[in-house]
């Protein structure tokens, strides 16, 4: 093995979980509806209602308190059998893992948006009301509250496609409410007023730059950008990012970004409240350029610890940055690349025209398995 990869892999051994552990940690769909309860939340009117499912972690204490995630799906899984939004994508997934809730226990609500409706503004416009799915969301928190021991300065909103869209809704009606949100694939308001009560929120963002649903440029990196130009310290990171200029309609200068390494230090060391992630040059076609963006989140080895570490004490932020940020390092030319492919982030070394990939801890991922 290249010295240049064993420096990369022995600085991230002993801290990264391996995105391929954690996919192999999925549950089954019978599982997860199995440990989900079934609910329903009646609004006012009473005509108003939205399915949800709920995970209460294993020897709840109420005694305790416990922090909650929320987790919003895609325009795909609307609906009201309250099930979809389990079992089609990968949403309720990285929070219910054993490692995670071992070491992170907590609530995890699944909302289910009813047909027709969406988890953004009512009128399909940023200027419009919020929409009434929307709005259910934090009344069915506000019963959640009376009912279990949470944690009220540890709630966590998290999405996917029009659930990043809507992660962003929440972040900017209720700003005083989310310790941390990870909007995925996504994209919200960018009006100044709206800008200013996100960056309320310590945020970190995913998204596919080949996404051909929803545009990263136009999408999460102008949120990412608008908080950047708010004053706020974010972090860019992308895979693949020696080959920037081989990047069609990239727009973002390549001395931003970080290496794998910064990424590490800014959440371990710096406790980033922002950050960027945009995975490159996957390749394939249609949906799975879209879902890309939510499986390099999913999969990440280091939301859980990022997104837990985040607390809301009277709408403001306590933990935030300890020091100064890493700035963007060179990325000399190197055998060795960081790259997403088949929903992970892997180490990549081309070797006498032979391509191998390793995970980010070192280990070869096997042929069969690539």
């Amino acid at each position: 093995m290249a010295h240049s990869l064993r420096t990369i892999t022995t600085f991230l051994a002993g801290s990264l979980l391996l995105a391929a552990a954690a996919q192999a940690q999925n549950k089954s769909a019978s599982w997860l509806t199995t440990n989900f309860e079934a609910r329903t939340h009646y609004s006012t009117p009473a005509s108003d209602s939205m399915k949800y499912r709920l995970f209460k972690p294993a020897n709840y204490d109420p005694t305790k308190k416990y922090p909650i995630v929320v987790a919003l799906h895609g325009i795909g899984e609307r609906g009201y059998n309250n099930v979809n939004q389990l079992t089609l994508e990968e949403l309720a997934q990285p929070w219910v893992r054993d490692s995670v809730q071992a070491k992170h226990p907590h609530f995890v609500m699944v909302p289910q948006c009813p047909p027709n409706q969406f988890w953004w503004a009512s009128n399909g416009g940023w200027s419009g009301n919020r929409s009434k799915p929307n709005i259910m969301i934090t009344e069915a928190l506000d019963s959640l509250k009376s009912e279990f021991s949470l944690d009220t300065t540890r709630f966590y909103a998290v999405g996917l496609s029009m659930g990043g869209f809507g992660t962003i809704e929440l972040m900017k009606w209720r700003p005083e409410l989310w310790a941390a949100a990870i909007p995925t694939a996504g994209g919200g308001d960018t009006a100044a007023a709206a800008i200013a009560e996100l960056v309320k929120t310590p945020t970190w963002f995913f998204h596919s730059l080949k996404d051909p649903t929803v545009s990263a440029i136009r999408g999460s990196r102008t949120l990412a950008q608008k908080f950047a130009a708010a004053g706020k310290p974010v972090v860019f990171f992308a895979s693949d990012s020696q080959r920037t200029n081989a990047v069609p309609f990239d727009s973002l200068d390549p001395a931003t970004l970080v290496t794998l390494d910064s990424l590490r230090e800014a959440v371990y060391v710096h406790n980033a409240d922002f950050l960027y992630s945009e995975v490159r040059n996957y390749p394939g076609s249609g949906n799975p350029l879209h879902q890309a963006g939510w499986w390099e989140a999913w999969r990440h080895p280091m939301i859980t610890d990022w997104l837990f570490s985040k607390r809301k004490v009277d709408g403001v932020s306590v933990v935030s940055v300890a020091g100064s940020l890493p700035g963007a390092r060179p990325v000399a030319a190197s055998p060795v690349r960081v790259v997403f492919r088949d929903g992970r982030t892997l180490l990549e070394k081309t070797v006498d025209g032979r391509t191998t990939w390793f995970t980010l801890a070192g280990k070869r991922v096997p042929d069969a398995q690539r």
